[in-house]
């Protein structure tokens, strides 16, 4: 699959892959910001922002979409950044392909299987159909009735698409998101470790990963450390962006 990806700068090559129902464009203003020291490139993963949509979503296709990026982009040595879903498919890569990556950040995710934590979201999307509404405005009153988190009602509405034709539509595929969603949230296993050098950020206020890494993950990630990122929940980047844009600045230099 030949994924939309975002380029910024010049210099050393470093990807940033989004989270589950997230696109590159939730990225846009660190990706500039590290653009100034590095060749930055942002993806959007299958099903997601504005890559090709297809059933079959998974771990290994996500890998393999990443393989073929690096490939046709001719970058034989990155670093990459992961937050949540993207984070798993960067260990997964990095696993694979220890002489590919340089060194990898992930962002408030582990190995383990993640539970109910989108609830709302997969609410959102079993009684949101954005097709049967007339303005933007509707449409959020609509997601205020079922989330009452504004910054992720926000998130929501970067993936409503206005069309051609002025109808709107979701960005990403939620077929294939709902429909895979158990395999996405699934414990990650890996054959292999990754020996390079490996930060985890955490979000103090989120319970997806604890202030110590696990034993799992200093197996797999032997030269990791942890941070957690004060007064952050899961969307680390964009309730702290200073201080995660300097946090990771300074691990990759």
């Amino acid at each position: 699959m030949k994924l939309h990806f975002r380029k910024y700068g010049e210099g050393e090559p470093l990807l940033i892959l989004h989270g589950l129902f997230g696109s590159s464009d939730n990225w846009h203003t660190l990706a500039r910001r590290w653009g100034e020291h590095f060749q930055v490139y942002a993806l959007d993963l299958r099903n997601h922002g504005s890559s090709p949509h297809e059933s079959a979503m998974n771990y290994e296709e996500m890998v393999q979409d990443i393989e073929a990026f690096l490939q046709r982009e001719g970058l034989e040595e990155v670093n990459i950044i992961g937050h949540s879903l993207g984070g798993k498919v960067a260990m997964l890569f990095s696993s694979r392909h220890l002489d590919l990556v340089n060194s990898l950040v992930v962002l408030d995710i582990g190995m383990a299987e993640v539970q109910g934590k989108h609830i709302r979201i997969l609410e959102a999307l079993e009684d949101l159909h954005p097709e049967e509404y007339r303005t933007r405005d509707s449409i959020e009153e609509m997601l205020n009735s079922i989330i009452q988190s504004k910054p992720i009602r926000k998130f929501l509405m970067k993936n409503i698409l206005r069309r051609v034709d002025g109808s709107f539509s979701w960005k990403f595929n939620r077929d294939a998101l709902v429909e895979n969603y158990a395999v996405l949230t699934a414990a990650l296993n890996l054959d292999e470790s990754y020996m390079g050098p490996t930060l985890f950020l955490r979000g103090e206020n989120s319970d997806y990963l604890k202030n110590e890494l696990s034993p799992e993950l200093l197996q797999h990630f032997p030269m990791a450390q942890i941070k957690t990122i004060l007064n952050a929940g899961h969307w680390l980047h964009a309730e702290q962006s200073d201080t995660v844009y300097s946090e990771i600045l300074e691990f990759l230099k």
